[in-house]
């Protein structure tokens, strides 16, 4: 996440601490090739659409929503390079 620039940036004065929004320190190309994944997968895949639209009715503003998404098609190729594994809705059989 933070390699993206998709972390979150943390404000800290005192005892307060504010996490706002993403921190944009490292690679802009890579977090836009990430953005546009997201925006695709939203679109065509059931399974992300269904993720976004449930942060979308919990209050989410759309690029909130959509950065949510992110976090999770990011953790989720993590995941599938880490296992060796690809891709796959749903087990049941």
């Amino acid at each position: 996440m933070a390699y993206c620039g998709l972390d979150p940036s943390i404000y800290q004065s005192g005892k307060s601490k504010i996490e706002s929004h993403i921190s944009k320190r490292d690679n802009a190309h890579l977090r836009r090739i990430i953005w546009l994944m997201s925006v695709s997968v939203v679109i065509h895949n059931e399974y992300f659409r269904e993720y976004f639209e449930r942060k979308r009715a919990q209050g989410l503003p759309y690029k909130k929503a959509i950065m949510t998404v992110a976090h999770k098609l990011l953790r989720t190729m993590y995941a599938m390079l880490k296992k060796r594994e690809g891709f796959a809705l749903s087990t049941s059989e």
